[in-house]
């Protein structure tokens, strides 16, 4: 007979989709080494490739044995951009990034600022280099628009809730049969796959389990209340990921802005300074806007999609 444990440890391990995730972004501006408070309107947009589920690539990528390409030696295209506000130094902006199956080699900024434009060359290649997840997960009831926290004693509740009905869950096995085909089973009956062996989920099978994971521990009521518009996007979800964007405006000796005309689209545009004096030749990059890349392939966990896929065969 073949266990279903494994079907049951894939249930319960901690997993995260393959879905948008809340964020909130706060954007510093510096000019001259020091905090810009005016408002900039910016657009960063980033180059690379994609690859998709079911692919080689894609496969190589989750299991950690992917090496970027080399710019050149593929059709380098704009995979992700977005467009954004700092009204001031510090200002929250909340682009969710959604970044999935994408390679990027490299971001650029286009700002304008006072209705002077400017460009940034080379940001990095992340548009999200530093980046945390929310200390403490905040659950929002829709129904009752209430917003709770996670404390640490909820978390530790909530981990052992899960272990214990993952336990409870694997004593399910011993109701498990294989599927005879020599047999005629009622249209109903519920059936699985496990390593190739088709397991029938019998009645008292999915009795046990429904008990298993019916198990509560309350931990629910270790939750703290908190003001949902103080946790949530503009949307109303939940902010699960936190991050920080420091950019520095380009100036002249001078301390002008280099101002460039951001609507050419090759080359190294003219570049007009603060004052209006035209210099050609002018980068608008600095080694202070560059960021490490967050890398996607590692320190996040397989979402559930990857695990199914690899438990079904689908992807090894």
């Amino acid at each position: 007979m073949i266990s279903v444990s494994l079907l049951m440890t894939i249930i319960c391990l901690p997993v995260s989709g393959d879905i948008i995730t809340p964020t909130k972004t706060e954007v510093f501006f510096e000019k001259n080494g020091q905090p810009y408070n005016d408002s900039v309107e910016f657009t960063v947009r980033c180059y690379g490739y994609t690859f998709y589920p079911g692919s080689e690539e894609f496969t190589d990528y989750i299991n950690g044995n992917y090496e970027k390409k080399e710019p050149g030696t593929y059709n380098m295209t704009e995979v992700f951009s977005y467009s954004a506000t700092a009204g001031h130094y510090g200002d929250a902006i909340y682009e969710p990034f959604y970044l999935n199956y994408r390679v990027i080699d490299h971001c650029t900024l286009c700002g304008e600022t006072s209705g002077k434009k400017f460009v940034i060359e080379y940001i990095g290649d992340s548009p999200i280099p530093d980046c945390k997840r929310a200390e403490y997960r905040v659950i929002r009831d829709y129904d009752s628009d209430v917003c709770h926290m996670e404390t640490d004693s909820a978390y530790t509740c909530f981990e052992e809730e899960e272990r214990l009905k993952c336990q409870k869950a694997d004593l399910c096995d011993k109701y498990l049969v294989i599927y005879d085909d020599t047999r005629i089973y009622p249209d109903d009956t519920r059936t699985m796959e496990a390593d190739g062996v088709t397991m029938v989920l019998t009645k008292e099978y999915l009795r046990c389990t429904d008990e298993a994971y019916s198990l509560d521990l309350n931990c629910t009521d270790l939750l703290k209340t908190v003001p949902c518009e103080d946790y949530c996007d503009p949307e109303g979800h939940p902010i699960d990921r936190e991050c920080s964007l420091h950019y520095t405006i380009p100036t002249d000796e001078n301390g002008n802005i280099v101002e460039t005309d951001t609507k050419q689209e090759s080359g190294i545009p003219e570049t007009i300074t603060e004052n209006g004096a035209a210099k050609q030749n002018v980068r608008n990059e600095t080694a202070l806007n560059e960021t490490s890349s967050l890398n996607p392939g590692k320190g996040a966990d397989n979402n559930l999609f990857t695990v199914i896929m690899k438990f079904l065969g689908l992807i090894k």
